[in-house]
C-alpha cells in the first residue's frame, strides 16, 4: 500500500500544470538561446518540480545587451532557485502563445 501511494504522489507531482497566469513567484524553467540570437526565449513555472509551465515567453525585440544583462539574471534565478516575477506585453499573457517578455525582476524573497 505504501508503494502504491508514492507512485500516485509521482504522477500527480509530474503531471501538475503550473499556474503562470499572475506572473508573481515564478521560477525559471528552460531557457532558450539561440546562435546568431542569443536569448530567445523562457519557460516559467509555478512550482520548482513542475514538468510544464508557462508558454515560451520571447526576447526577440530586446536589445543585444539587455538580453545579456537578462540572460545573466535569468540564469543566476535557475541556479539558486530565486523566484521572478515578469511582465509582458500586454500585462501577463504567459499562458498565451506568442508572448514578449517586458520585464523580469527577482522577487524580494527567494
Amino acid at each position: 500500500m505504501r508503494y502504491l501511494s508514492v507512485l500516485v504522489s509521482l504522477l500527480i507531482s509530474v503531471m501538475a500544470n503550473a499556474n503562470v497566469s499572475d506572473c508573481q513567484n515564478l521560477y525559471v524553467g528552460k531557457i532558450w538561446v539561440e546562435k546568431g540570437t542569443g536569448l530567445a526565449a523562457v519557460v516559467y513555472l509555478n512550482n520548482r518540480g513542475d514538468a510544464s509551465g508557462s508558454y515560451w515567453s520571447s526576447f526577440y525585440d530586446w536589445e543585444d545587451a539587455d538580453k545579456k544583462e537578462v540572460y545573466s539574471l535569468l540564469l543566476a534565478a535557475k541556479m539558486s532557485n530565486h523566484r521572478v516575477n515578469v511582465v509582458t506585453e500586454g500585462g501577463c499573457t504567459l499562458n498565451q502563445s506568442g508572448n514578449k517578455t517586458k520585464t523580469v525582476y527577482l522577487t524580494s524573497t527567494p
